[in-house]
């Protein structure tokens, strides 16, 4: 019989209620088809336990009937698992807000944006969370990171009289949830899922103190230990106070256009029922890979499973024949007068009767064959999980060429690409959820430490509404080369050849963390300078130069405002842009050469003459004019450049006149004829 209502849409009693049944039912599914023990056996192989018993993990155990079996585990499962994660989380992401558009206050905001995700991966150790969720991943197919806003945590700023408590700005929170406390709906065949139910374990004191209407029964559920429905049930039982707290996620929908939020501990214990306050829902997921047809995960280390147990067993073997045999024995004829008490010792003389041979009973040979197979077994598990052995530190003897080494390592970044994108999406997803509840829950201004400009840390305050142009994040793993020490002493050297490096902490910087956004920095600067410009033009506001701007690239930026068809129809813009373009060119014409050059700028020489440049002996030069002018105390030549005071005190700048340039067809140009006037409102 079908349900005419939605479950999800019901009272928050009949919703917990087919939550926790449709948890059970989850649990249920997955041991019936058997998914669950192979995540026990996962377990079990990852941590030494191969004989499905701690007691005698990372150690020798004996078996078979007598106890005459000696048994060991060699874990390469784990050494494998270990190499994918390590390759995985080598290179520390670098999360890049994005923008709705491309204006100045969006560009502000995302450099904004940017330094709080590298707040949050460093200061909040998002870095941790997202390296747990990797090793989850690896061995269990799925790894989770749950991101909630506490208004209860940060900084106190005000204090509510009438409850008695005080205001917190409020932060995000993280955590890590395995894929046995994480519920869906099991009949899907993707992950976009409507709904969400987590479960996590807190002491039941804290709960009730938190919400004293419901202690007498928050003290009466069960506890981790009493469950059955809980992974570690057969591993570890001790008295505990931690009980299982559910919280229900369903996102804005159709059926439920504000989606749901439910926190219970049981039917009748309904903590908290609202709409859903997460644009999405928090818990972010990262597979190794999927199950066809279903949205539960897979990983390579269950193909590792079966072959682990048979190297553990060859091992063993091994260990038996050489514990039992170890110490030779004597075989000779019958009645060659041997007595046993004779070779008891050591350095005894023995003498045989005639025709008698006395001589050692090898047993510890084991066959080649015994061996052969182990190295069989271990090239298998590193052919199925696609690690080979250059990247788990043991190259092959034969191989001296590096370039054969470099294919080799790359073949196992190729493998697990797949794994590498999933991991990018879990940051991208988390990132942007991070930007997210930062623009809906920070309305209140809260400082963070940001890292600016050459690597230096100032505090920064913000609000939400600092963030609001921006709406995704997308994520740079890095460049492979500056994973090594010698891959980023390369990188320096080569961009110190070429130039690119300026100043000897460039050079540091990018020898020591492999970080290519120092050669970036002052431009990126300068361009969001011009953008502001290129916005205040476009506003009809003013806009300065200074002497020490990158002419050349204002000087494109700024024409670039009129590529547009649209823009090129306003004749005050059209004079506007211009009119401040004709200023850089001024500035190139008229600033100290010697200047221009330190900043990498290239001077151009006066309208109608020369370049500026080394001027021949027989005809003087205009700065030797000005001089001769003012030793004489005469004025500079009509129409001379900077006068010597003028250009010490560095105002008042007297700037020479400038052909006209070409107008725009079918629009007459005016451009200003003074540069004096210019200057002064430059000034202004």
């Amino acid at each position: 019989m079908s349900e005419s209502k939605y479950f999800a849409a019901k009272d928050a009693k009949d919703t917990a209620s087919i939550v926790l049944d449709r948890a059970n039912s989850w649990f249920d599914n997955l041991r019936m088809n058997g998914y669950l023990d192979k995540l026990r056996m996962m377990w079990l192989a990852y941590y030494g336990a191969s004989y499905n018993s701690f007691e005698n993990a990372h150690g020798i155990s004996f078996g078979g009937e007598q106890g005459e079996l000696s048994e060991m585990t060699v874990n390469q499962i784990r050494n494998i698992a270990r190499t994918i994660i390590s390759i995985i989380t080598a290179t520390r992401p670098a999360m890049q807000a994005r923008a709705i558009n491309t204006d100045y206050k969006s560009l502000v905001q995302t450099k904004l944006a940017n330094g709080l995700l590298d707040y949050y991966m460093r200061d909040k150790r998002l870095e941790k969370y997202l390296r747990k969720a990797v090793e989850s991943a690896v061995v269990f197919g799925s790894g989770y990171i749950k991101a909630e806003w506490n208004s209860m945590s940060g900084e106190v700023y005000d204090f509510n009289e009438e409850l008695g408590i005080d205001i917190r700005e409020g932060d995000i929170e993280f955590s890590n949830l395995s894929p046995f406390n994480v519920f869906f709906d099991l009949n899907r065949e993707d992950d976009d899922h409507d709904w969400v139910v987590t479960r996590s374990f807190k002491n039941k004191f804290d709960i009730a103190a938190k919400y004293p209407e419901y202690r007498d029964k928050i003290e009466k559920l069960q506890t981790v230990a009493e469950l059955q429905n809980v992974f570690i049930d057969s591993y570890m039982k001790d008295a505990t106070e931690l009980v299982p707290v559910y919280e229900f996620f369903h996102k804005r929908s159709e059926s439920m256009p504000d989606g749901r939020y439910l926190l219970f501990l049981d039917t009748d214990i309904i903590l908290l029922d609202t709409p859903m306050p997460y644009r999405s829902l928090p818990v972010y997921q990262m597979k190794y890979a999927d199950i066809l047809g279903t949205p539960l995960a897979y990983t390579d280390m269950f193909d590792l499973l079966p072959l682990q147990d048979a190297l553990n067993a060859m091992y063993s073997a091994i260990l038996t024949n050489n514990a039992a045999f170890a110490v030779q024995n004597l075989v000779t004829t019958q009645g060659s007068n041997v007595n046993i008490s004779e070779v008891s010792g050591g350095m005894n003389l023995i003498e045989l009767a005639p025709g008698a041979e006395l001589k050692a009973l090898q047993l510890t040979s084991t066959p080649s064959e015994t061996f052969n197979f182990v190295g069989m077994l271990e090239k298998g598990m590193e052919t199925l999980s696609g690690v080979n052995a250059v990247s788990r530190g043991k190259p092959d003897p034969q191989l001296r060429s590096g370039n054969a080494l470099a294919l080799l390592q790359s073949m196992t970044l190729q493998y697990i690409s797949q794994l590498q994108q999933s991991y990018v999406m879990l940051i991208e997803d988390t990132g942007t959820g991070i930007i997210n509840m930062l623009k809906d829950f920070a309305s209140v201004p809260r400082v963070a430490t940001i890292v600016g400009n050459r690597n230096r840390s100032y505090m920064k305050e913000f609000t939400g509404d600092d963030l609001a142009s921006v709406n995704r994040v997308i994520v740079d793993v890095g460049n492979p080369l500056a994973n090594s020490a010698a891959g980023r002493v390369e990188m320096a050297e080569q961009m110190l050849q070429m130039g690119l490096l300026k100043t000897p902490e460039e050079y540091f910087t990018v020898m020591k963390t492999g970080q290519l956004d120092v050669m970036t920095e002052d431009t990126q600067s300068e361009l969001f300078l011009v953008r502001g410009e290129n916005e205040r033009l476009m506003n009809g506001e003013d806009v300065v130069t200074a002497y020490v701007d990158q002419h050349t690239l204002h000087i494109k930026e700024h024409a670039a405002v009129l590529s547009d068809p649209e823009l090129r129809l306003n004749p005050e813009l059209v004079e506007r842009v211009m009119s401040h373009i004709q200023e850089h060119v001024l500035l190139l014409q008229t600033v100290d050469p010697n200047l221009l050059q330190i900043i990498g700028q290239q001077p151009l020489g006066p309208s109608g003459g020369s370049p500026i440049g080394p001027q021949s002996e027989q005809q003087p030069s205009q700065a030797s004019m000005e001089q001769s002018a003012v030793q004489e105390n005469l004025a500079p030549p009509q129409g001379g450049g900077i006068s010597t005071q003028d250009a010490q005190m560095g105002v008042n700048v007297r700037m020479p006149s400038v052909a006209q340039p070409p107008p725009i067809p079918g629009q007459p140009l005016p451009i200003p004829s003074n540069p004096q006037d210019l200057a002064m409102r430059n000034s202004q």
